[in-house]
């Protein structure tokens, strides 16, 4: 027995008449005739009843046709793994990302690459509003962001709380605090992203709960810039959780009282298919989440 008796058998079964089955399967009918009839010499048994009315499935042939879809559907279904397989040895991941979630998409891109070397990976560092574009425009696969989307042409899958942090150089006098409040912060000379950017627009919006007007020593539209100043030991920082990039000789502390935090999210096109490559870095970016949350 072989597959294609197995293919055969099935066209037959659903179509019940041997010229149509013989069509879809694209072979003659006296071939397809015969394949059966060897089908039915292997099993032992007829499976169709051929009368002047037409073609039915036996008692047999309803029984044998169960398992012969179950097969049909394994080898599609493996058939499907090893053409994805391929994919991922060969095929390409194209990523977007703010600044602000390089720390955590960075070690999942690094885990990705580890796993399938031959992948040919592209990631986008933007503000959330291009990353949103270019991704329902279809030219990113996958995107981190903030939940809900902005854009109706998205899905927003949270994955973590996105907490804002004070980010303090290692030997700074903060550093030891268990958590700074407002009359420490008023201190403080700061480095913050640029107005503009979705984080800035949290960070203020956190300052003006807390009636702080902070003395801003530095704008920058780069986060390596404004840690950079911090580690320094030149100014303080706050910027969201988890896993924040660059994070040697800095020293993350609590905010009292806590800012209000945003769920980070997956964002995907809706109704696109999903790629195995970007299955992969969404699985890689949960377990980092997981962990961070643990």
């Amino acid at each position: 027995m072989e597959l294609r008796h197995l293919r055969y058998f099935s066209a037959v079964a659903d179509t019940l008449h041997f010229g149509r089955a013989a069509r879809r399967v694209h072979i003659s009918q006296p071939t397809l005739s015969q394949q059966i009839r060897q089908l039915e010499e292997e099993v032992g048994t007829p499976l169709f009843e051929r009368t002047r009315a037409g073609v039915r499935l036996t008692q047999a042939g309803e029984l044998f046709r169960t398992y012969a879809s179950r097969a049909l559907e394994d080898v599609n279904a493996g058939l499907s793994a090893v053409g994805a397989l391929r994919g991922l040895a060969t095929g390409a991941l194209r990523v977007g990302y703010p600044p602000s979630m390089r720390g955590i998409v960075v070690p999942a891109l690094a885990a990705v690459l580890r796993k399938h070397p031959g992948l040919a990976l592209s990631a986008e560092e933007a503000v959330v509003r291009r990353l949103e574009r270019r991704l329902a425009d279809g030219r990113l696969d996958v995107g981190l962001g903030y939940a809900p989307a902005r854009l109706a042409d998205l899905d927003a899958e949270p994955v973590f709380d996105s907490r804002l942090v004070l980010v303090v150089a290692r030997g700074h006098a903060l550093a030891g605090a268990e958590s700074v409040g407002v009359k420490l912060l008023a201190e403080e000379p700061f480095a913050l992203l640029s107005r503009g950017l979705r984080v800035r627009a949290r960070v203020d919006a956190h300052f003006a709960a807390i009636r702080l007007v902070p003395r801003v020593a530095l704008e920058s539209n780069a986060v390596a810039t404004v840690l950079a100043i911090v580690r320094a030991g030149l100014a303080v920082t706050v910027l969201p959780e988890p896993r924040l990039a660059d994070a040697e000789r800095l020293v993350v502390k609590r905010l009292s009282p806590a800012p209000r935090s945003e769920l980070a999210a997956l964002l995907w096109r809706k109704g696109a298919p999903r790629t195995p490559a970007a299955e992969l870095f969404a699985a890689e970016v949960r377990a980092r989440a997981k962990e961070d949350a643990g």
